[in-house]
């Protein structure tokens, strides 16, 4: 069997392990500020915790309209671009929350993209209401 296809294969299943945090299935702002305790379900089977103060943050920042459209946890996908890593936000909501909250607005393609230095101040504020999710693309 081809070298470099078991090595891509063994490099999707570590990536598919260090992804499996994500969420089976989102939950709405409404719905978590609704919760006293607003929890999502990983796909390891997991609940994990999102901390109320940061479900409150994000809804200052997003029109009460859209609060049953508004999903989380926030997905922050890590990617290669070239020799630098970038993070794509590819939910329309997110990255207009984001750039309502932090003020970041680079676009492209439609897709906001965030350099590392970027992250470090969402991930201090939305702990756990944001995911760093991996995505290596593969030549299969």
């Amino acid at each position: 069997m081809n070298r470099s296809f078991m090595t891509e294969k063994v490099l999707a299943k570590m990536i598919e392990a260090m992804n499996k945090h994500m969420p089976k299935k989102s939950k709405s702002l409404k719905e978590m500020l609704n919760e006293d305790m607003p929890t999502i379900v990983a796909k390891d089977g997991n609940e994990y915790l999102i901390e109320k103060k940061e479900v409150e943050f994000i809804s200052q920042y997003v029109d009460e309209l859209d609060w049953d459209k508004f999903n989380l946890p926030i997905i922050l996908e890590m990617n290669k671009l070239g020799e630098e890593t970038v993070v794509y936000v590819r939910d329309k909501r997110h990255a207009k929350f984001i750039e309502k909250a932090f003020g970041y607005n680079r676009y492209v393609k439609d897709i906001m993209m965030l350099y590392m230095y970027e992250l470090r101040s969402i991930r201090r504020k939305l702990r756990t209401a944001s995911q760093v999710i991996f995505n290596v693309p593969l030549k299969l």
